[in-house]
């Protein structure tokens, strides 16, 4: 593992790309077990939780490995100004969902125990793609690159495209136009949330704010019978995105630089 870890610091974009493929492997791997040794169908959702629950195992492992937990945000738990800005934009981000997806914010949130499966596996991609994207690869990342300023905001738009570009999955089940407005509207929000995690010192905030507005855009969806994501909708989640993706640019700017003697040290947050 000593020698994974070298690899990750000699050639950082290398190794980001490659945690692409083991997320691929991990997840399709255990998801395929789940319908080959317990029967269920490969349209279950339960096969896909259980890959999320493998593949977040995986890499927390990989990171404890390394020695990474602590200043990849893993073991922070992030102060208490963090958490008001996540907090505060967590409203607003949840009100601009109510209005894109019903063009009101009176819409019915009742939960039903049907929901349950759908529910637990979009808050768990929050949380697998946080641990990977803006703990374990953002920290690859900015561990080499964090000396000067424009390398941060490089870590940052990298991890940003990558997720947007796993959304480029959907367009098994999906409409080109409406995969490629996802695809940037991933992309938007994702130098929000790498921004807090590098101003916050915790990949948390990020995990909470990115769970809690799958979690929201389901329930509503999952009470409107027949609803489909739609080309406006996406356009109007972009735009109300805007303010946050500019907040995200500030924090970058608040970020304090990795020292150049021990660049694989310095956590990744600002005090």
């Amino acid at each position: 593992m000593q020698k994974f870890k070298q690899f990750a610091s000699k050639y950082p974009l290398t190794f980001v790309f490659l945690m692409i493929v083991v997320l691929v492997l991990l997840m399709g791997g255990a998801a395929a077990a789940a319908v080959g040794l317990l029967g269920y169908a490969m349209t279950d959702v339960m096969p896909q939780i259980i890959g999320q629950v493998v593949a977040t195992l995986g890499f927390l492992f990989i990171l404890w490995r390394f020695g990474w937990l602590a200043p990849a945000g893993i073991l922070q738990k992030g102060g208490r100004h963090i958490w008001l800005v996540t907090i505060i934009i967590l409203i607003y981000t949840g009100l601009a969902v109510l209005y894109a997806f019903s063009g009101t914010f009176r819409v019915d949130l009742t939960l039903t125990s049907d929901m349950t499966p759908v529910l637990v596996h979009t808050t768990l991609a929050g949380v697998l793609e946080e641990i990977l994207l803006r703990g374990l690869i953002l920290y690859a990342l900015v561990s080499q690159w964090g000396q000067k300023r424009r390398g941060v905001v490089a870590a940052v738009l990298v991890s940003a495209l990558l997720f947007g570009a796993l959304h480029f999955f959907n367009l098994a089940t999906g409409e080109w136009s409406i995969t490629a407005l996802q695809v940037l509207e991933a992309f938007v929000s994702a130098i929000l949330y790498g921004g807090l995690v590098l101003v916050g010192g915790s990949v948390w905030p990020a995990v909470v704010l990115h769970s809690g507005i799958n979690l929201l855009a389901n329930v509503v969806a999952l009470n409107e019978p027949g609803f489909v994501m739609t080309v406006p909708i996406y356009w109007t989640l972009i735009i109300l995105d805007l303010p946050t993706v500019i907040y995200g640019c500030y924090l970058l700017v608040k970020v304090r630089l990795a020292l150049p003697d021990t660049p694989a040290k310095v956590p990744m947050m600002a005090h």
